[in-house]
């Protein structure tokens, strides 16, 4: 591409970072003196999606990272079909611990699962799955943490939907969701310290794409935004380049 170009600058601002905004990359541009246009800039980040050289990652974000990160289900996929199949109707999300295994620096001696569904239904399910064997904790909160210092086999973690949209695949959560509710049981019940859960985003962000605004969507929606803000930014959007 030509030199000094606008897309050659979008490209050099893009590859020192994992992941931008198009709001921080027109911030960029003004304090830089950088003349463009919306149009070109728009036609610029089109030519270098075409060329494989930036990724979309959700609406109005973008990543130098190709590969998409593709979440395994067959932890849950048991509990989802025995849900599925005596509560048809039931609207829950499911995730493990256990499909973040690779990811972990200190692996958990046992995985936990959590099932986020109705909040005037939870008892319910509860009843429902211990009957079928497995140890559950309804809503638990810190005090209760001393409770999970040995997991049981097939332990459950059942919380109320939030209120708003979650990213979810049918019942299975996705990876933008699981990164927020990870965090959230940091908050809650101390299930991993926060250091870890910090190398855990960064081994999953750094190597594969997420779809950062459905990520952030949802972390408001749980009222930690900023928060989870401040740990992107500092992991993945922080460089040294210059144009």
């Amino acid at each position: 591409m030509r030199k000094n170009s606008l897309k050659d600058r979008i490209y050099t601002y893009a590859k020192g970072r994992h992941y931008f905004s198009m709001k921080d990359l027109r911030k960029f541009f003004n304090q830089n003196n950088i003349t463009y246009t919306n149009n070109n800039l728009k036609q610029s980040i089109y030519r270098l999606k075409l060329d494989d050289l930036i990724y979309e990652s959700g609406r109005g974000w973008y990543s130098t990272i190709k590969e998409v990160f593709i979440l395994t289900k067959r932890p849950i996929e048991k509990t989802i079909e025995i849900i599925n199949s005596n509560f048809p109707l039931l609207e829950f999300s499911c995730w493990s611990t256990e499909q973040l295994k690779a990811f972990f620096h200190h692996l958990p001696s046992q995985f936990v699962s959590f099932i986020y569904s109705d909040k005037d239904l939870i008892e319910t399910l509860r009843e429902f799955l211990e009957n079928d064997n497995y140890n559950v904790f309804l809503n638990p909160q810190k005090k209760e943490a001393e409770k999970f210092v040995h997991f049981k086999e097939q332990t459950v973690i059942l919380r109320p939907l939030i209120a708003h949209r979650e990213p979810k695949d049918n019942h299975s959560a996705k990876i933008e969701k699981i990164i927020v509710d990870l965090y959230m049981e940091v908050k809650k019940i101390g299930l991993i310290d926060k250091e870890e859960f910090k190398r855990i985003i960064e081994n999953i962000m750094s190597n594969y794409r997420v779809n950062l605004s459905e990520m952030l969507d949802y972390a408001h929606n749980r009222k930690i935004r900023r928060e989870i803000e401040n740990i992107v930014y500092g992991k993945f959007m922080y460089t040294n380049a210059t144009i």
